[in-house]
């Protein structure tokens, strides 16, 4: 939160020394249908287009030119933050408030702790997120988890997929599945029939009685082998290209990676997202076809260079199996 009010979300682990780099989410508005502790209303905003208009025209501070990037980015300084929200903390604090919850914070206690029986996993890997960690859920707000570090991540997602049978846990089927189709991919009614049994297979999303669910896996800054400034980033363009995945094995994480092979794009080696609907999407040996922005990366310390396809900027931006 900073000094305004305004919420952010953070994007990423790698962050420069002055300041974080994270995406407006929450702001204060009278007319605004969430309330939070200390009285103020707030409106959520979902498009990152309009994120962006929002700073542009009144907190413009918040929009910098990074050179790493090579284009504008949302972050937050150092010196503007009020404070920060701690996933963990905060379900730990959930934890201790005994029957004083509602029932929401009960659903989305009982469901941490389902998961840490199931798979073992320790309470400080696990965290609330959105808006119950910010305190301006709804009677309509999905439970957000996440978990800390490559370990857990990987023990809690294979607990997932391999036992189908967790007490009130379930995957996306019927009309909750349309429901969560339109809302995640409105622009991509083309490729529906592949959307829908990606989304119904994906183990860090489903329902939780009768809460909808989905868990961010993120690893620790220690798990993630660049700094930054290590690299340097080119907008390219956008495109439309065909290939096959090499490697899916970071595809549970945020951001999430898949290694490809292109015959159109030679240089490029990744796909990658900053948003949560892109993971676990698709698999390895698969062939693909991805629209998404192109940027060439390079490696200043190594002087290696690749290019990347970036999915999840434009609602239109897409990653389906062929």
């Amino acid at each position: 939160m900073t000094d305004e009010g305004l919420i952010f979300e953070v994007k990423g682990v790698v962050h420069p020394e002055e300041r974080i780099i994270a995406y407006l989410r929450y702001i204060r508005d009278d007319q605004g249908e969430r309330n939070s502790k200390d009285g103020y209303r707030y409106k959520k905003i979902y498009s990152l287009k309009k994120r962006e208009l929002y700073l542009r025209e009144k907190h413009p501070r918040y929009l910098w030119k990074s050179d790493m990037h090579g284009r504008m980015v949302q972050s937050v300084p150092i010196d503007h933050v009020a404070f920060t929200l701690n996933p963990v903390d905060a379900l730990r604090q959930l934890r201790d408030m005994g029957n004083h919850v509602s029932p929401i914070q009960e659903a989305a206690r009982k469901l941490a702790e389902l998961f840490v029986h199931v798979s073992g996993i320790s309470w400080s890997d696990i965290g609330i997120t959105g808006s119950l960690l910010v305190g301006l859920e709804t009677t309509r707000s999905d439970i957000d988890m996440i978990v800390f570090g490559e370990n857990a991540s990987r023990t809690l997602h294979n607990h997932l997929i391999g036992n189908k049978s967790i007490p009130g846990v379930g995957r996306y089927q019927g009309e909750l599945l349309e429901k969560h189709l339109q809302f995640r991919w409105p622009e991509q009614d083309r490729f529906l029939e592949k959307l829908r049994a990606i989304e119904a297979e994906k183990a860090f999303q489903g329902v939780f009685h009768s809460w909808e669910f989905f868990v961010r896996a993120v690893k620790l800054p220690a798990e993630v082998n660049w700094k930054y400034n290590d690299l340097s980033f080119k907008e390219e363009t956008n495109v439309v290209a065909r290939g096959r995945v090499l490697d899916d094995s970071d595809a549970i994480f945020t951001p999430c990676y898949y290694a490809v092979e292109c015959d159109e794009i030679p240089a490029l080696r990744y796909l990658t997202s900053y948003r949560g609907r892109f993971t676990e999407h698709v698999r390895r040996g698969m062939q693909v076809e991805v629209g998404g922005r192109l940027e060439t990366v390079r490696n200043v310390v190594t002087q290696d260079e690749y290019q990347q396809l970036v999915l999840g900027e434009r609602k239109s931006d897409y990653l389906i199996p062929v």
